[in-house]
């Protein structure tokens, strides 16, 4: 299959990572300034996370596509003060009850926009406040902190792999 060769291709999943993922960050904070509509790209983000990890092994979105982990990772590097993570973080209730609080905050979201500027705005308001959240986090502790710890959609992509894997180990 070609998207499973492409996801494989080391060389390419690190020159794009980064190349080109701080830049579409950026653009998931500029462009909805323009037109709102852009809003959506976050959801868009979201959705592939889950959607690459039903049909390959891991996180590759996580591990090589996401905007947002590219950009903490690109921005970030050199400003970091790399404390130590906080034991709270490695919680699963805290994990777990975050992704649970944010998911629901999207499904709302998507549920209560009437039209194609709500969604957009919706969705904006949360990537613009979890982004201040992870970059607060990545400048105290490490620039990825957030996506190992707190990110939902990288969350819900772990459970995925994780229940795929029972389901491996359940069928042998």
């Amino acid at each position: 299959m070609f998207s499973e060769k492409l996801i494989k291709s080391s060389q390419w999943k690190k020159n794009f990572y980064e190349k080109y993922t701080w830049i579409i960050f950026l653009l998931m904070w500029i462009l909805p300034l323009i037109d709102i509509r852009f809003g959506i790209l976050g959801l868009i983000s979201m959705t592939m996370a889950v959607i690459l990890s039903l049909f390959s092994k891991g996180k590759p979105h996580c591990a090589y596509f996401c905007p947002r982990g590219g950009g903490l990772q690109k921005l970030l590097r050199r400003f970091s003060l790399g404390l130590k993570t906080p034991e709270f973080l490695n919680n699963k209730v805290v994990r777990y009850g975050f992704t649970i609080f944010l998911t629901i905050k999207v499904v709302l979201g998507i549920i209560s926009a009437e039209n194609i500027y709500d969604l957009g705005s919706a969705m904006y308001f949360g990537f613009v406040a979890t982004s201040i959240l992870a970059i607060t986090m990545g400048l105290l502790i490490k620039p990825r902190v957030y996506c190992g710890q707190l990110c939902h959609a990288g969350n819900i992509a772990g459970l995925i792999n994780t229940i795929k894997k029972q389901g491996d180990v359940a069928s042998r």
